[in-house]
């Protein structure tokens, strides 16, 4: 498998933790990489983090020199986007950013992981266009990037990247197939539906949990047995990737799910999971959809 960690500067290292698979908070599935992915870039780097430049000067030095390499530059500039939002949607600033993917020094791939995380920042419904077919790049890293991207600008602009986010369910990088699953639960386009059902098959249980959650997410229940199987301790405790904590995620968003299908069929084995699974959170989430269940009759 492709690694789809952050780029490590010289002299850093990369920790196991990186690399296992785990599970986020929230609604969705995620391996740990991606969480990683998209934060570390501003946390394992935040030590060389200490200049403070216009956006327009850190693209001067991607693109024509300055004290600092390309790559320290684009980085720089995907931090100081990612904590300052005073040029959310500036189309000015997106341009830029795009003509700088252009530019001979974005054929390092690092300069264009960090440019496209900035893209996304900046969010500007026009970024949809020139990161699409960055979803093609050669690099795993810029492809789960890109992903990172789309998802940062969001409906309704983003949907417009759903053939190619769907088209990324077949990459090779299993950390790219469970983003590319999740984010097509997010993009609101039941067109989807085809692609995330056929990744049902998939052989790693984060692209099926994924897009089980994701079809439910379109409101499609052809993910019901995928989500009753991860309601079901034993079957999660036949996965030697999921710890005790992933298992509880796991059991949470599948959950979630089921109450947003209204999967009566499921009552009795969330009655089940109620009674009797070891974890509050999940008794209470399957107490929570029950009662919902119960209040639509």
């Amino acid at each position: 498998m492709t690694d789809t960690t952050a780029p490590e500067p010289e002299g850093s290292e990369e920790t196991a933790e990186s690399s296992r698979l785990q599970v986020a908070m929230g609604f969705f599935i995620l391996p740990l990489l991606i969480v990683v992915g998209g934060i570390a870039v501003f946390l394992l780097f935040g030590v060389i983090a200490h200049e403070n430049k216009p956006a327009g000067e850190y693209l001067a030095e991607v693109t024509g020199g300055g004290i600092n390499e390309p790559w320290q530059a684009a980085f720089h500039l995907a931090q100081m986007l990612a904590v300052d939002d005073s040029l959310r949607g500036d189309e000015d600033t997106a341009n830029a950013i795009a003509r700088a993917l252009q530019h001979r020094n974005a054929e390092d791939p690092q300069v264009r992981q960090f440019l496209v995380l900035a893209l996304g920042s900046v969010g500007h419904s026009s970024s949809v266009t020139v990161l699409v077919p960055i979803l093609e790049d050669a690099d795993a890293d810029v492809r789960l990037r890109a992903l990172m991207a789309v998802g940062s600008i969001g409906t309704p602009a983003a949907s417009a990247a759903v053939p190619a986010v769907a088209d990324l369910l077949d990459d090779e990088d299993v950390g790219i197939r469970t983003y590319a699953a999740y984010l097509l639960g997010t993009l609101e386009e039941t067109f989807a539906v085809g692609s995330l059902t056929v990744a049902l098959n998939d052989p790693a249980f984060q692209v099926r949990g994924n897009a089980a959650v994701a079809l439910a997410r379109l409101g499609d229940d052809a993910g019901l047995d995928e989500l009753r199987r991860m309601i079901d301790r034993t079957y999660l405790g036949a996965n030697p990737d999921l710890s005790p904590q992933q298992q509880q995620d796991a059991m949470i968003a599948a959950i979630q799910a089921l109450g947003l299908l209204n999967a009566r069929e499921t009552e009795e084995q969330l009655q089940d999971v109620h009674d009797n699974d070891p974890d509050l959170r999940v008794r209470e989430t399957a107490r929570l959809v029950l009662a919902e269940m119960h209040d639509r009759g």
